[in-house]
């Protein structure tokens, strides 16, 4: 009984092993060949033959997971600063009008002054000296005019005098005369007595015009030397004006309200004509003065704000011209007005901020952006499928690209994942997140 129950223990691997060879045969005889367990199938066939094309695509059997955007419009700014000078729209360099040693400092620097205030005073004694000189000959020039014109006006009365009288001499000549020619007919006088009443008629005639002679020419000859002596009058009054101009250039003034920046004399020193004496400047009219890209100057309109950093504080500075012609340095000078900025120092040197548009477009991530041979493209996700789409890249920054040629709100697959080919199955495993900040009110960046 215990033998027989022992036997199909002992025989089951030779059954197994019988059983197994065969199979193993069929399934490495090629092309479906006869073995010795009879001929191949035509479906275990098809299965052999699909096994051993090597070329053949792996079948697709599943979906590629993906996360996709939604590209929306909007504009890229990026932001950028630059190193900026401050300047004045007044600021002048104050020289002395007339040489001399430096008797007074009035002004400290860092003072504000008044238009017209004296701020350096020059030695002026030779000055005063010569308008007191000045003065001197203009008093001579008017005491000769005044005796002049009173001897003149003297002369004029005696000889109209001696006219009046000549006048009346010749009307009693006259009348002498007269009466001798009557009497002479009567038989009254004689020859000699008409004679000599006649001669003393001319005699009077001669006098009167020698007497109207002298007055003639005492008015032409006091003319004449009133009219000279004018003239000396009026040089010895421009004389005195040059002299007081000389004095008043002793005082060098502020030509007009601001600060004191910078002293260049002392007391003592001598200041030649011409050489700055003090530097002035307007407050509150502060310059910034930088240089930018040709691309960035076109975005800088006059009235476009900007933002000014100087010593740890930030002033407001608004765009007054970018339409300069670029440097040797392919930059482009640009001038804003800074706001509020008295205390800024002329000169110094402060950083502008300021925000320049890159270009804009669809907005998608910069990992969205695929590249190949040269051309970039987009995926987008549309009905299970991966659709490649060729796009123009704008501008880029800050992880994000403006492109040209994909709809607004296509749904961007982004990541772009390295096996992914056009046409490919896809399974958007992430609800679309749009693009655009919220805060950008438009699609620009901050």
């Amino acid at each position: 009984m215990r033998e027989v129950a022992r036997r199909p223990a002992l025989h089951r691997p030779v059954l197994a092993l019988g059983l197994t060879l065969p199979l193993l045969l069929a399934a490495c005889a090629p092309g479906g060949e006869e073995t010795g367990s009879g001929t191949a199938t035509p479906a275990a066939s098809a299965s052999s033959a699909a096994r051993n094309d090597l070329d053949a695509a792996p079948p697709k059997t599943t979906a590629l997971a993906v996360r996709t955007v939604t590209a929306q419009p909007g504009t890229l700014t990026v932001g950028r600063s630059a190193s900026a000078t401050l300047r004045a729209d007044r600021d002048s360099n104050v020289a002395a009008q007339s040489g001399g040693t430096v008797t007074r400092v009035l002004a400290e620097e860092g003072e504000q002054v008044a238009a017209g205030a004296v701020v350096v005073q020059l030695d002026d004694t030779p000055a005063r000296q010569a308008l007191e000189s000045a003065r001197l000959q203009l008093r001579q020039a008017q005491i000769n005019l005044g005796q002049t014109r009173t001897n003149t006006a003297q002369g004029s009365a005696s000889l109209e005098a001696a006219v009046r009288a000549a006048e009346a001499n010749l009307q009693r000549a006259r009348q002498d005369a007269a009466s001798a020619a009557e009497l002479y007919a009567l038989g009254g006088i004689s020859q000699a007595d008409l004679t000599a009443a006649r001669s003393a008629q001319a005699q009077a005639e001669s006098q009167l015009a020698q007497a109207r002679s002298n007055l003639t020419q005492n008015g032409r000859g006091g003319q004449g030397s009133l009219a000279l002596l004018e003239a000396q009058v009026e040089s010895a009054q421009a004389g005195v004006r040059q002299a007081e101009e000389n004095l008043g250039r002793t005082r060098v003034r502020a030509p007009f309200a601001g600060v004191i920046a910078s002293l260049a004399v002392e007391e003592g020193e001598f200041a030649a004509q011409g050489s700055p004496v003090f530097r002035l400047v307007a407050p509150g009219s502060l310059r910034a003065t930088f240089n930018v890209t040709p691309g960035d100057a076109g975005a800088l309109t006059p009235g476009t704000r900007l933002n000014l950093d100087y010593a740890g504080r930030t002033y407001l500075a608004t765009v007054q011209d970018a339409s300069g012609v670029a440097g040797t340095d392919r930059l482009v000078p640009v001038t804003a007005r800074v706001e509020g900025g008295e205390a800024l120092p002329v000169g110094g040197t402060a950083q502008v901020r300021y925000r320049a548009t890159l270009g804009g477009g669809v907005l998608v991530p910069t990992a969205a952006l695929a590249v190949d041979g040269g051309e970039s493209a987009v995926y987008v996700a549309e009905d299970g499928v991966a659709r490649r789409v060729p796009v123009t890249v704008v501008a880029e920054t800050q992880g994000r690209v403006a492109v040209r040629g994909v709809e607004e709100g296509a749904r961007v697959i982004s990541p772009v994942p390295p096996s992914l080919q056009d046409g490919a199955s896809v399974r958007v495993t992430a609800p679309a997140a749009s693009t655009a900040p919220a805060a950008s009110g438009g699609g620009e960046t901050p």
